[in-house]
């Protein structure tokens, strides 16, 4: 069987029942709008960038996998 989607597979074959799913969120980060998982409340990890500018996917800050630092909105 094959499965078009634009959601990644982890969504798809999730079973819940074994795996705690790692909370992410969608935010903006300096202009670019990116799905990021949280892993403290300062810091998270780039999961995914969903810019439709192709220069966002070609700037190294924003690379899946980075690591960037939450700040509060004030």
């Amino acid at each position: 069987m094959i499965h078009y989607t634009i959601l990644p597979e982890e969504l798809i074959f999730f079973d819940s029942n074994h795996q705690k799913r790692p909370e992410q969120k969608e935010v903006v980060i300096d202009g670019v709008q990116m799905v990021i998982q949280l892993e403290n409340a300062s810091e998270a990890t780039i999961v995914r960038i969903l810019s439709p500018n192709p220069d966002h996917y070609l700037d190294p800050r924003f690379q899946p996998g980075n690591k960037v630092q939450l700040f509060p909105k004030i």
